[in-house]
Formats: C-alpha cells, structure tokens, sequence
C-alpha cells in the first residue's frame, strides 16, 4: 500500500472545484485499499505549525498530488508559496507527483501550455517523478463553489470523473497517467462567435466583484506616477 497527500491548492478551500476533485479522487483510492490524506493548503499556511505538519505528512507520503486553479496563467500565491517551501526540503527525491488543475475559462489549453511545463520545472528541480497531469478546462461546470459533489453534477463531470478514476488506477498500481486535458463544455462552445459572449460574461463577472470589492480594474496607478 502507498500513501498519497491531496493537496488543495485553490485559496477558496474547502468550498471549491480543487476541493470536490480531491475528495472524489480520494474516495477512488480508498475504494482501492490505498491509504490517503487531503489538505487544503490555505488552512495549513496560516501557523508555522501547521506549515511543519505539512512538510512532515509530505515526507510520509509516497505520492503527492496537487489539484490546484489556474490564475491569470499561473499558480494560486498559496500554491507558490508551498512549492517555494518545499524547494528548501531535503529528501523529496523520488517521491511521485501529479498536479490536477482546473481553470473557469472553457478551453483546458491555457493550462497544458502555461501551468504544466511550470509545475514539470518545480518537479524536476526538487527531484519529484512527474508521473502524469490533467488540465480540466471549464472547471466552474463542476459546481464545487456551490458545495456540490462531482457525482451530483450530472453530464459535465462524467469526462473529470473518468480520468479520476484512471488516476487511482495508475496511482494504487504504481504506473505513470499521462498528460490529459478535458473539457465540461461542449466543444462547439469554443467557435469564434460563442467563445467572444464568454469572454465578455467572464469580464463582466470579474468587473462586478471587482466592484462590489472596491477595486478599480481600469486603474493604471504606474502610468500616473509616471506623469506626477
């Protein structure tokens, strides 16, 4: 038996896509006899005792599994952190890895080509055996913002669902996954005419909370520095 470490990296937590997929991939490894702990990164940061109690369940662990957003084309600022953390351990050489990361754009591309080679650099500087990844694109079609499991969602989630389950597979049975990508929108979404109304209702739901939050998101301070 392995011991596999989920680690949440979204900074929403618990309530949270990365968290539903990790509790799904969790469930699929123990149905499999395999021995499994999930933390959420942001509860974990906030001590330095809670940092070291990562650090320490990550030395135990034989698999580490990171099921992540993507933000602005790169990681969470509590998933960099944890990954410039564990840069400075000693004696996670070895130790398999796979990251899962969702982004709420529809097309999963953003993060085979931007947030994968970056997480393969970090595995490969610390001595980690990349041992597969998947990039799920329209990850806000899983509903995890709204508490919902992923076996509750219904037809968007079936394709994430298929790839947890080759997951734990590879995972309990020692193999390398692969490089997948999946999508929970149709794929006729992403012409040219459909695709331009998403951006604009993603712009529109970014500049409405950017608002409620007090934010100005036309601001340009440097460029009225530049002038003063």
């Amino acid at each position: 038996m392995t011991r596999t470490l989920l680690l949440v990296g979204s900074p929403r937590g618990r309530l949270s896509t990365s968290s539903s997929i990790a509790q799904y991939l969790s469930d699929s490894l123990k149905e499999k006899s395999q021995e499994v702990e999930i933390l959420w990164i942001i509860e974990q940061l906030v001590l330095k005792e809670r940092i070291d109690e990562m650090l320490q369940i990550i030395q135990k662990s034989d698999t580490l599994v990171l099921v992540a957003p993507l933000y602005d084309d790169c990681q969470p600022y509590n998933v960099t952190k944890t990954m410039e953390i564990m840069s400075r351990q000693e004696n996670l050489s070895g130790k398999r890895f796979i990251p899962i990361i969702n982004s709420g754009f529809p097309e999963a591309d953003q993060i085979s080509h931007a947030a994968i080679p970056i997480y393969k650099l970090f595995a490969k500087k610390i001595g980690l055996e990349w041992v597969g990844s998947l990039s799920i694109g329209g990850g806000e079609g899983l509903q995890g913002t709204s508490g919902k499991k992923l076996d509750e969602v219904g037809g968007a989630a079936k394709k994430t669902i298929n790839e947890l389950h080759d997951i734990s597979t590879a995972l309990s049975k020692k193999q390398v996954y692969k490089d997948a990508k999946v999508l929970t929108f149709p794929k006729f979404l992403l012409n040219l005419t459909l695709g331009r109304v998403m951006v604009w209702m993603n712009n529109r739901g970014w500049k409405m909370m950017a608002k409620k939050k007090g934010v100005d998101v036309d601001a340009k301070p440097y460029a009225r520095a530049a002038i003063g």
